[in-house]
């Protein structure tokens, strides 16, 4: 999953389910929707069944692409690369092998390139459309959000709104992903375990670290509305909003023994990558400083710094910003850390006294030039 991520009730949930209301509590709003998923399916026995080129892409233009989960897929690309209905279309056909394609499905060392994973998830899919409607139904029995709103909003700061549509969506590409309040998750990779059950917990779990990237942007953008130029602090917002979930809700590293042994090899990748970037902590950590401060004086922009420190299966913008929030959850306190969602300016300096306070206690750790998280903060 060659993925670009960026990063993001109080007393009530709305839940949806197929257009039904599940009253709960107040000021959040979370909906879940499927229709991508029962249009995807009926689409794919459609192509099974032996339909034309020309009526497959009339019925995925007319039935597929309108949807508020292809939309968000399209809403979540379009902030990195041009992406329309065209391009979804054809990234589709070409992992099922009806468009060809010049670039390769493994690497040198065998393992699944982008198009290698995004085919697998594609055919197989084409194949098990069963299946895919057994997992949809009781998928729609599960009552899983309510826990996901509850421990997303558990490391929030006072205050955060959770106002989302959840779109589950057919995509072969980041499992999950949030644009605002535009929240989606890959039905390809639901996650499964051993005996074939959907696993609820890790479900939950993702849907949580999702929903917080909600309730963060909710409340950066009421505290930091009239802050200008917030490009030039993008790589302290990504390490703020992807340090928080990761380290609070999906804590990677204590499962990393068990992604190596699941089917799914995109968690091989995830584990691999997680600890390729935890060796050399250190180095990212000045890595970040020099990249802080060119971005900050206007001389990295997003597709360098996206490029750098979100690419890859899980990227060092992750592990980075976990560690951070670590470091400050561990020697300032959690409401220290929970209250950088409000104003993520304030990301080097809050760290940097935790870091000191570490220091004190024999800790040799990193810290951040005073003078740029000084000029940060101003």
């Amino acid at each position: 999953m060659r993925k670009i991520l960026i990063m993001i009730l109080s007393i009530s949930i709305l839940a949806v389910w197929l257009g039904f209301s599940k009253p709960t509590e107040s000021a959040d709003r979370v909906t879940i929707d499927f229709k991508m998923v029962e249009k995807g399916i009926q689409w794919l026995d459609f192509i099974s069944a032996g339909a034309s080129n020309e009526a497959i892409k009339k019925f995925f233009m007319t039935h597929i692409a309108p949807t508020g989960g292809c939309q968000s897929i399209i809403h979540h690309w379009a902030r990195f690369m041009e992406w329309n209905n065209e391009t979804f279309y054809k990234f589709i056909m070409t992992a099922l092998g009806w468009i060809p394609s010049d670039e390769k499905a493994k690497n040198a060392d065998g393992s699944l390139t982008a198009l290698g994973r995004r085919r697998q998830l594609w055919l197989k899919a084409l194949k098990n459309t069963k299946q895919l409607n057994k997992d949809l139904e009781k998928l729609k029995t599960i009552d899983f959000q309510q826990e996901s709103v509850q421990m997303a909003k558990k490391y929030l700061p006072a205050g955060a709104v959770l106002e989302a549509d959840f779109y589950f969506v057919l995509f072969g590409h980041s499992t999950a992903f949030s644009v605002g309040k535009e929240n989606g998750f890959d039905f390809l990779q639901l996650p499964k375990q051993a005996d074939g059950t959907i696993d609820i917990q890790e479900l939950t779990t993702t849907f949580a670290h999702e929903l917080h990237h909600t309730g963060f942007d909710y409340v950066m953008k009421k505290n930091m509305k009239d802050v200008k130029n917030q490009e030039n602090i993008l790589l302290l917002g990504i390490l703020a909003a992807e340090g928080m979930p990761t380290y609070f809700i999906d804590q990677p590293w204590k499962h990393l023994a068990e992604y190596k042994t699941r089917q799914n090899s995109l968690y091989h990748e995830v584990a691999a990558d997680w600890e390729s970037h935890s060796k050399r902590l250190n180095d990212l950590y000045k890595e970040a400083e020099k990249d802080i401060r060119s971005n900050f004086e206007g001389k990295l922009k997003q597709k360098e710094l996206m490029g750098k420190w979100m690419s890859g299966y899980k990227g060092a913008g992750y592990v980075l910003g976990a560690d951070m929030i670590g470091v400050i959850d561990k020697y300032l306190g959690r409401e220290a850390a929970l209250d950088l969602a409000l104003d993520y300016r304030r990301l080097l300096i809050v760290y940097n006294q935790a870091a000191r306070k570490a220091a004190m206690k024999g800790e040799k750790i990193f810290t951040f030039d005073e003078e740029l998280a000084e000029n940060i903060c101003r």
